[in-house]
């Protein structure tokens, strides 16, 4: 019988920054995804208010000093805040973006991925996001 999977034998198990950091990426992707006018179908909706919800709670009692910031944590964490709660508007019903609503949700998320992701480049997958 094959066996498939990892054979990585140097894996660990996520702590509470990792997970942070996979779900904020996930959000940032969502927003990005709704805001580009890709479906978002039931299920799709569904875990995505899961995950905006799971950041704001996470990033409240978080310790981001593993980040080493260039700016305030309070700062970091408030713009976390503010794109869950942007997140949520975008995601869970047609809520009107105008052009400067759209722009600062962009800006913010321009913001985070410099502090957070800084070696990264997040990119959409077209070919995934097309199908709710």
């Amino acid at each position: 019988m094959k066996i498939y999977g990892s054979n990585n034998k140097q894996m660990h198990q996520m702590n509470e920054n990792e997970v942070f950091l996979l779900r904020l990426h996930l959000l940032i992707v969502i927003v990005k995804a709704s805001l580009k006018g890709y479906p978002i179908g039931k299920f799709r909706k569904k875990a995505a208010l899961d995950i905006v919800s799971s950041v704001h709670k996470l990033i409240s009692n978080l310790d981001i000093s593993f980040l080493n910031l260039n700016t305030s944590s309070h700062l970091f964490k408030e713009r976390v805040k503010l794109l869950s709660v942007m997140g949520t508007a975008i995601i869970s019903e047609d809520y009107p973006l105008g052009i400067h609503r759209r722009q600062a949700v962009l800006d913010n998320i321009e913001m985070i991925t410099e502090y957070a992701f800084p070696q990264k480049n997040l990119k959409l997958f077209h070919e995934v996001l097309k199908v709710a």
